[in-house]
């Protein structure tokens, strides 16, 4: 008998399969940056270039990011764990310890990401427990570096092709 699909082993089972790890940032009301770690986003198109990003609806993030019209998508570097652990949690506020720069369109990324892609909201859409974000990505800087990799519940090297 082949094994029942439920919520444990459908989370141990993408568990399995090695992802980059991004913050999501944009500016709340009162001018904080607010962010959220996302590894699951995806390149969607590349006329228009698009992206996306899922966000659980029980997530703190969820209402904020809803009344934003833009976000701004950083690639984490290897380096950059303690941010990935910081906005994973659920129970920050005030302005988050690390530092961020504007974009050319002045939304916020976190300084020392391999590169960022600024995003204006494109469409929106609910898909059971989330929403998926698409974004039209109007910004794109690579500065380069090697990615935060997160595979099997922990953050993990990847080896370099010719290695």
């Amino acid at each position: 008998m082949s094994p029942v699909a439920d919520k444990d082993l459908f989370r141990k089972t993408w568990g399995c399969f090695p992802t980059g790890v991004t913050v999501v940032t944009f500016y709340e009301d009162d001018g904080i940056v607010h962010g959220l770690t996302a590894n699951s986003v995806s390149s969607v198109s590349l006329d228009p270039l698009l992206v996306l990003v899922c966000v659980d609806h029980t997530a703190r993030s969820f209402p904020i990011m809803s009344k934003r019209d833009r976000f701004v998508m950083s690639i984490l570097a290897r380096d950059q764990e303690a941010a990935s652990s910081f906005f994973a949690r659920s129970d920050t506020e005030g302005s988050p310890p690390f530092e961020f720069q504007d974009t050319g369109s002045g939304n916020p990324y976190l300084k020392g990401a391999v590169a960022y892609m600024d995003c204006q909201v494109y469409a929106k859409h609910v898909a059971g427990d989330h929403t998926i974000f698409i974004g039209k990505v109007d910004e794109i800087e690579i500065f380069g570096g090697e990615p935060l990799v997160f595979c099997q519940g922990k953050y993990t090297d990847i080896v370099p092709p010719g290695s």
